[in-house]
């Protein structure tokens, strides 16, 4: 039984170092490859600072101000979008870069300079080098590397381009092609949009037609206009006040400035809120990390509400001053990484007390800025902008990045049922997805059912609980980028290591055990349960697909449902709810053919005759499972 489309996770952790600080400072790590495996569904995460921030598209962002998202969707650890299909409407703007020029989602305007052409996804001009070694670096990246020749020298030769480091690692293994695209190498352009109908120069987020984002992802290399701006301490006397917490804005012509009025000030007073990838169950919480198992080290955290975007405006003729706690009014979390404690990302957002300065009229910079690491601006939220950069840098001398978070070969562990990250529980089936070019098993297997080995492939895992016990895990199916497997049922609670190893190479993943964690498995994309109906008629009983909708028939049937989980473990008790209404549960364990496979029978209320989609959750140990959808006429 192989798991639904793998999902592809990328990268590690974070930490603020300047380029070439540390490593070579010629090949400078790009922070989308290095630290997106640490992003949570709104693609911000934060070192240990707490400086929540986004490299890319800020998803939930774009959601709140409606910029051509839908919800695919909603999980334990966040909601899932996706790009609506055309006709869009004009991106909102979505934030302001330092040099005071607006930033705007990926959809402007066909023509740059005409408000009545179509909208259409405008395209980064930015692609990949097709180059079979690292022996130069591309013309657009010179000005970040003083007395650096654009043919290298072999002591500044980057790493070969292989599995461990493919192309695309690296900034500098993209090149600026002029025309490729709509935007410059800025990421950026000269146009019209609703909020300047005279024009001006605007950055753009850059995704695919899948939404996934497109280096240089916000911001490039340089910024084009005058570095005005930034992080401030002092605000000149003689300021107006336009926002100030719950007060209201100020009428009057500032109103009609896109500089003041796009900020984000209606969650001003809503406190911030945080989901914890040590359960991701228990759901947001106004004060964070929660749920912190014995052993675990965070850092950053809220032990009292917080309150979320932009706090403060004030103005000048010349400059904006915003005020923010860097925190949005989106759940924030989980996160998650595989080479922490409990595979679990241990930094979490903190407030900031943000005070940055933007000019009111930009200006196009002669000899144009480089953009470092840190904030590059903010989200009209208040939340910090990053751009490319994660601080690490390739070493000559060390045959590896050096800086920015650890990115070593590894894999994801996701449930195979809900295909989520977070806890395990013992006995459940669980896939590993390869990290960074890991090769997991040597050859592609399925096993046969039920008698699952604990080698296939070419792979084996084994998982130490924290009791520092080493089982065996049985395999049922296995290829060098992928595994799926079973928690081994007698695994203590609490840390534990998942050890995989393809006979030459040995892959260490952190994983968190709980007693009960309920997983249930999605039939389809629009996460149609897993199972089917059982109708009793009279002294006849009759299965039936869930693959349409359900007829709960004259009064005398009863219909059940029944599931397909796992991650029940030790769980005694288990509940159910449909549509949001209790539902009796009169089956929850083993399904007897699959190992791991837990199945639920759940008697459907009436009262939801007609409902059409409903939810489906179940409850197990008081945690409840993912949301799985069946429709009832």
């Amino acid at each position: 039984m192989r798991s639904l489309v793998p999902v592809v996770f990328l990268a590690a952790t974070s930490a603020l170092a300047q380029p070439g600080g540390q490593g070579d400072g010629i090949w400078r790590r790009d922070a989308y490859f290095g630290e997106a495996q640490t992003f949570d569904a709104c693609q911000g995460h934060q070192p240990q600072t707490g400086e929540y921030h986004h490299h890319a598209s800020p998803t939930c962002l774009r959601a709140q101000l409606e910029d051509n998202l839908e919800i695919v969707r909603s999980t334990r650890t966040g909601i899932q979008y996706r790009e609506k299909a055309a006709p869009w409407s004009h991106s909102p703007i979505l934030g302001w870069a330092f040099d005071g020029n607006p930033i705007y989602g990926p959809y402007g305007y066909s023509e740059a300079s005409n408000a009545s052409s179509a909208v259409r996804r405008l395209r980064s001009s930015f692609r990949l080098r097709s180059i079979t070694a690292r022996t130069s670096i591309p013309e657009w990246t010179q000005s970040a590397h003083a007395n650096v020749p654009l043919q290298l020298n072999p002591n500044q030769f980057g790493p070969p381009i292989n599995a461990e480091f493919p192309i695309g690692r690296y900034i500098e293994d993209y090149e600026y092609a002029a025309g490729s695209g709509d935007l410059d190498q800025y990421n950026g352009r000269q146009e019209v949009t609703p909020e300047f109908p005279q024009g001006t120069y605007a950055y753009h987020v850059t995704i695919d037609d899948q939404g996934r984002p497109v280096f240089p992802y916000i911001l490039g290399g340089q910024l084009f206009g005058t570095l005005t701006g930034g992080r401030t301490q002092n605000v000149p006397a003689g300021v107006q006040e336009y926002f100030n917490a719950s007060l209201a804005a100020q009428p009057g012509a500032a109103d009609r400035s896109p500089a003041l009025s796009s900020w984000q000030t209606g969650g001003a007073t809503q406190p911030a809120r945080v989901s914890s990838g040590f359960d991701p169950s228990a759901g947001p919480s106004t004060t964070w990390p929660t749920n912190i198992p014995t052993g675990a080290r965070v850092s950053g955290g809220s032990a009292a509400e917080v309150p979320a975007e932009t706090q403060r405006i004030r103005y000048s003729d010349t400059a904006v001053f915003v005020n923010s706690n860097g925190l949005g009014t989106y759940v924030m979390g989980p996160w998650f990484d595989a080479t922490m404690a409990g595979g679990v990302f241990s930094n979490f957002p903190a407030r900031q007390t943000n005070q940055m300065q933007f000019p009111r009229t930009p200006a196009p910079a002669a000899s144009k800025p480089n953009t470092g690491l840190g904030a590059q601006g903010l989200w009209v939220n208040g939340v910090t902008v990053f751009n490319f950069l994660d601080g690490a840098t390739y070493s000559t001398g060390n045959s590896r990045d050096v800086g920015g978070g650890t990115v070593v070969q590894t894999a994801v562990h996701v449930s195979a049922a809900s295909n989520e990250r977070g806890p395990a529980a013992p006995g459940s089936i669980m896939t590993a997805y390869a990290m960074f070019g890991a090769a997991l098993a040597t050859s592609t297997a399925t096993a046969p059912i039920p008698d699952w080995p604990t080698t296939l492939g070419g792979a084996t895992i084994t998982v130490r609980d924290s009791a520092g016990v080493s089982r065996p895990a049985q395999i049922y199916y296995a290829s060098p980028t992928q595994l799926n497997y079973r928690i081994p049922p007698d695994t203590a609670t609490g840390y534990a290591a998942a050890i995989l190893n393809n006979g030459a190479v040995s892959y260490t993943t952190n994983l968190h055990i709980l007693n009960s964690y309920p997983n249930l498995f999605i039939a389809d994309a629009a996460t149609t349960a897993s199972g089917y109906v059982t109708r009793i008629r009279g002294s006849q009983q009759t299965s039936e697909s869930l693959s349409s909708a359900i007829d709960l028939g004259p009064e005398s049937d009863q219909v059940y449902l029944a599931l397909s989980g796992s991650g029940l473990g030790g769980s005694s008790e288990v509940k159910a709810t449909i549509g949001g209404l209790d539902a009796p549960v009169s089956y929850a364990g083993p399904q007897g053919t699959f190992p791991g496979v837990d199945q639920i029978n759940v008697q459907v209320p009436r009262a939801l005759a007609g409902r059409g989609s409903v939810p489906v959750v179940i409850t197990a140990a008081g945690r409840p499972s993912n949301a799985v959808n069946v429709s009832i006429r």
